[in-house]
């Protein structure tokens, strides 16, 4: 969208958020020293003590945290150049991590569709939760599965930087797909660009935001019941999978139990791409809709395979895809990520 368009689209937005505050009456001022270090927009409020208050507002295309730390830094100069001038931000939407940003350094912020937080003289307006189509979008692809597969490279290994075509080969991706993923996540902050290459910068607020968007989608669960206790069960699963050399690893409550030895596994939990049907005949299992004993999970992507290692002779998904899936189940699922978190990764 053209610079214009979207002024005019925060213009509209500024307009119905002060229109909460009839006593306000705002009229849009020309800013004739327009430049890339001045605000986009100026408006003049009069306050309840009739005193008059300038709004200095920057337009951004995204609200992502570096643009938004990018537009406090000049609100700050030009607030310093305006008395009883108040600053704010408007963008597409706003993230949890900009609107934070925002509120510690006294600006204010306005969305698109409306959620706001306005604080100066005797005006307070906030409005949250309205849903918003574009950060939507903007999430849809930083966790599409090709996206998934770059974090998880990314997370697994957090000490090392990566080149964008080693990063490319590794998560099984383009080049293109590595560069979009790295721009948005550089307007994350969630990476820092060196010298060697890009390397993850906040990994526990990246895989925190990445696991309250993460679902298990279009994977497939088949559910199992065997009379066999679950360390036979698990025993037979993975000789079975390891001499066919199928692509099997537990995850979820089996893989934490093994990772974090404080988790309980009240069932066993692991991805196969093998025929579920041959697989259950072949181990004697009995298909349920209930009380199962194994959830074969056949994956939507085979990124989940991505990071995955042997422990105690077992083969377990990667600790960060674990930690997703026991997110994923919520309730003591969430508990046992937090042990994963705490003892495996200690981000």
């Amino acid at each position: 969208m053209k610079q214009k368009d979207m002024e005019s689209l925060a213009t509209r937005a500024i307009l119905t958020c002060l229109a909460e505050v009839p006593f306000l009456r705002p009229t849009r001022q020309s800013n004739l020293n327009k430049s890339p270090y001045e605000p986009d927009l100026l408006f003049k409020v009069s306050g309840k003590d009739k005193k008059q208050y300038t709004l200095i507002v920057m337009v951004k295309s995204t609200g992502q945290p570096r643009l938004v730390r990018d537009a406090i830094a000049v609100l700050a100069m030009s607030k310093n150049k305006c008395p009883n001038s108040y600053p704010v931000v408007v963008a597409p939407y706003i993230s949890e991590q900009s609107a934070d940003m925002c509120r510690q350094a006294d600006v204010g912020y306005i969305d698109l569709r409306g959620n706001c937080y306005l604080a100066f003289d005797s005006v307070f307006i906030e409005r949250t939760g309205i849903p918003n189509e574009a950060e939507k979008r903007e999430l849809k692809y930083i966790y599409s599965p090709r996206a998934e597969r770059v974090l998880r490279v990314l997370l697994n290994d957090v000490s090392k930087s990566w080149k964008t075509v080693d990063l490319a080969q590794a998560a099984g991706v383009s080049l293109g797909h590595v560069s979009n993923i790295r721009k948005r996540l550089e307007q994350g902050e969630f990476l820092n660009a060196e010298s060697t290459g890009i390397r993850v910068s906040r990994p526990k607020d990246l895989l925190e935001a990445w696991s309250k968007n993460y679902k298990m989608r279009s994977d497939t669960i088949y559910r199992f019941w065997s009379p066999q206790t679950l360390p036979e069960l698990e025993e037979t699963l993975l000789s079975y999978t390891g001499k066919k050399k199928l692509q099997c690893a537990l995850t979820a409550f089996s893989a934490g139990a093994l990772y974090a030895p404080m988790v309980i596994m009240p069932r066993l939990f692991a991805y196969c791409t093998e025929d579920m049907d041959q697989l259950a005949a072949a181990l004697r299992l009995k298909k349920v809709d209930s009380g199962e004993s194994i959830q074969l999970i056949r994956p939507h992507d085979d990124g989940v395979f991505i990071g995955a290692r042997k422990l105690q002779g077992k083969m377990l998904v990667s600790p960060v895809q674990a930690y997703l899936d026991l997110v994923a189940l919520g309730g003591r699922g969430e508990e046992a990520a937090k042990s994963i978190m705490g003892q495996v990764l200690k981000w």
